[in-house]
């Protein structure tokens, strides 16, 4: 039941180049498009918000520990932005 064909009756085992896994109308594929989602999200804000897509550094070490860097950065912001809302949500 899907607006690109049937999938069910084929068999992905046969020809998996034609028929990916997991099927598009299974639970599976909900769960793994879900998590790209939300890291598209994750690398959109470290674009935009914390300058990862004009990194200025040499080396491959020294871009990660800037990535790094930037993703502790931007989970502290989410940390300290949700307990703000968990204290005036108490007040």
């Amino acid at each position: 039941s899907s607006n690109y064909g049937y999938t069910l009756k084929y068999n992905w085992k046969e020809n998996p180049r034609h028929w990916g896994y997991p099927l598009r109308s299974s639970d599976l594929w909900q769960k793994l498009y879900d998590k790209r989602t939300s890291v598209e999200r994750c690398n959109s804000r470290l674009k935009k918000y914390l300058n990862l897509d004009n990194i200025r550094s040499k080396g491959i070490k020294k871009v990660k520990v800037h990535s790094l860097l930037n993703c502790i950065a931007l989970i502290a912001g989410t940390i300290a932005l949700n307990s703000r809302k968990s204290i005036d949500k108490a007040a």
